[in-house]
């Protein structure tokens, strides 16, 4: 168990009064269990559900998943089996009414700790697929690699976007396709190990004659972002000065374009930073930026400490540039 997280849990419970609460969402059992997974398909929570008292934690179970959970993922739980034909209704309150994530997102020491090796395992795994990979490749095949990485990490790819030059400039979401590699592509990853979230984008180039100066121009509006991330700074005000950070390089356009991103921890995004968000930052929270432009996108996760932003994805294989006192990636050439 995390007892930071059982503390938190407990503290909240008494304070709306709850004698018992059922946590069953894949980003809450793996928070309160300090990593544990109570999935089978992805993100998506199997039969199980942890019952909190102010002095008990139980698991309930199918019968199906009792014996792994218990094995490998709630280890000294008291548990209650039920039949996987009948499952029982939860009696109580549960995170099926209530939201957890503001006590989700200040990390511990221990969760920092994983983060850290999460983060710069789920990169170096990026970054290796990226520097093996040809211009003759499809886009499927890149996508292949990567996730061969990150797998054999024990890291689950629940994001993974692939384009070639072909797709590149047209699509912020893109789906990997069949569409070959060619002379510019990107790699993205939202990778989850013990619930907690690596968000990664690299790019690298056969010669494109635009890659250098796009990257240079999107890590100018992605170093507003890390300036701004301070604590007390809300997520709202970060946000504009991303929006004054697009104008500046003259593609005020694009930030309507896609969300440039937020907090992030058990999910890929926690809170998605919107305009006028009043969510405040804290020390102990992890951050994921990620402005992008056609052609151009630069996204690492990091921690906000005492002493300013820890990158937790920096791969040290990977060529960096300073950007406003920030080592940022570069366009891997050749």
């Amino acid at each position: 168990m995390n007892p930071f997280a059982l503390a938190r849990l407990r503290a909240w419970m008494e304070n709306q009064g709850f004698e018992r609460f059922f946590v069953q969402q894949p980003e809450n059992f793996a928070w309160l269990t300090g990593g544990g997974d109570n999935t089978v398909v992805a993100f998506r929570p199997v039969a199980a559900w942890l019952e909190v008292t102010p002095e008990t934690v139980r698991l309930h179970a199918s019968q199906i998943e009792a014996g792994r959970l218990l094995d490998e993922e709630t280890p000294g739980l008291e548990v209650l089996r039920y039949p996987w034909y009948s499952p029982p209704t939860p009696q109580g309150q549960s995170d099926l009414e209530h939201d957890l994530t503001t006590l989700r997102l200040v990390l511990s020491a221990a969760e920092q700790e994983r983060y850290r090796a999460l983060g710069r395992e789920a990169a170096m795994a990026l970054g290796e697929s990226l520097r093996f990979a040809d211009p003759g490749w499809s886009e499927y095949d890149l996508a292949g690699a990567i996730s061969e990485e990150l797998l054999s990490k024990g890291i689950q790819p629940l994001v993974l976007l692939v384009a070639g030059e072909e797709r590149l400039f047209r699509y912020r979401h893109p789906i990997p396709t069949r569409r070959p590699l060619g002379r510019l592509f990107m790699g993205v990853i939202c990778g989850r190990r013990h619930g907690l979230f690596a968000n990664v984008s690299r790019l690298r180039s056969f010669g494109h004659p635009e890659a250098g100066s796009l990257n240079e121009q999107i890590c100018q509006v992605e170093a507003a972002a890390l300036e701004a991330s301070r604590p007390g700074a809300t997520l709202g005000e970060v946000l504009e000065q991303i929006r004054s950070a697009y104008q500046r390089i003259g593609r005020a356009e694009e930030f309507e374009n896609h969300h440039q991103g937020g907090l992030t921890g058990y999910k890929s995004r926690e809170v998605l930073a919107r305009p006028g968000n009043p969510t405040r930052l804290e020390v102990g929270m992890a951050l994921a930026w990620n402005p992008s432009l056609p052609g151009a996108k630069v996204e690492d996760t990091f921690l906000l400490t005492e002493t300013g932003l820890e990158n937790l994805t920096r791969d040290p294989e990977w060529p960096m540039m300073q950007v406003a006192g920030h080592l940022r990636p570069m366009v891997l050439e050749g």
